[in-house]
């Protein structure tokens, strides 16, 4: 997870219901919190998987499952096992169920049409007004007004009242100082991270970036994401040794051979 996903992750209780209205235009009456972590390994694997052409010179994995019995979720697993293919296969899959039971099967081959996965929907908070998230009361909703709709001219001003705001919605130094760190770590997807610095100096807050430990964090784990990817593209390149990739990248054979490892796994 990116530290631009923790910081939503841990403010999302307190943004959930603002979010949801203003950004899906759902209000909720009533929520159950749910388990986030989701099972993603399949333990059994596929009976037959292939990448074949056929006569029309059309490329696609096919999967085949033998099934003895009339398993009334065998539409679901299915379309797990489709969804972990094209993920790792980024190409078309077709699926069969050859049955091999003596009754005639009554088991679903279709999704209903509210449990089809044909996409999601998309939501840019760019789009949310910026000032209504700098009037709200909610100090972790007023930090996104950092990546709302305003002009480039207005980013100072923005940053201003977003530090003034966040002032007046918290009570004691220490949140304020946390407030600040998830401000300046999210000014950096819109690069305006230099502006934010400049502003928390000027303003009366006693704050001392250079030893902020989430915004050095976050420099050193940018850097890291950059020499993994520059390892991976070298890794497609067939004429290169794990010795000659570990050398150019300064990091050790069993660093690039972890990375390597990761990349083909589902």
């Amino acid at each position: 997870m990116g530290e631009f996903d923790k910081i939503i992750k841990q403010n999302i209780e307190a943004i959930f219901l603002p979010l949801v209205e203003r950004l899906l235009g759902i209000k909720i009456s009533h929520a159950v919190a749910l388990s986030e972590k989701i099972q993603t390994t399949i333990e059994r694997e596929p009976d037959f998987l292939k990448k074949v052409i056929d006569q029309y010179q059309q490329e696609f994995i096919l999967h085949l499952e033998f099934q003895s019995t009339d398993e009334a979720k065998m539409v679901y697993r299915m379309a797990e096992y489709k969804a972990i293919l094209q993920r790792k296969y980024e190409m078309p899959v077709r699926q069969y169920v050859i049955y091999l039971g003596i009754k005639q099967p009554k088991m679903r081959t279709e999704l209903m049409d509210d449990e089809a996965i044909t996409g999601f929907q998309m939501k840019n908070i760019h789009n949310l007004p910026v000032n209504e998230l700098l009037e709200s009361e909610v100090p972790e909703e007023i930090i996104l007004s950092i990546l709302t709709d305003y002009p480039a001219a207005d980013s100072e001003l923005v940053i201003q009242k977003i530090i003034v705001s966040l002032q007046k919605t918290t009570n004691d130094e220490a949140t304020l100082k946390r407030y600040i760190q998830q401000l300046l770590i999210l000014s950096r997807l819109r690069k305006l991270d230099k502006k934010t610095e400049n502003q928390i100096n000027k303003m009366p807050i006693t704050y001392d970036i250079e030893n902020d430990y989430l915004f050095n964090k976050g420099i050193k784990e940018g850097m890291e994401q950059k020499t993994d990817q520059m390892i991976l593209d070298m890794l497609e390149d067939r004429s290169l040794t794990l010795e000659m990739i570990a050398k150019f990248s300064r990091t050790s054979i069993k660093y690039v051979e972890q990375l390597r490892d990761s990349k083909s796994t589902f």
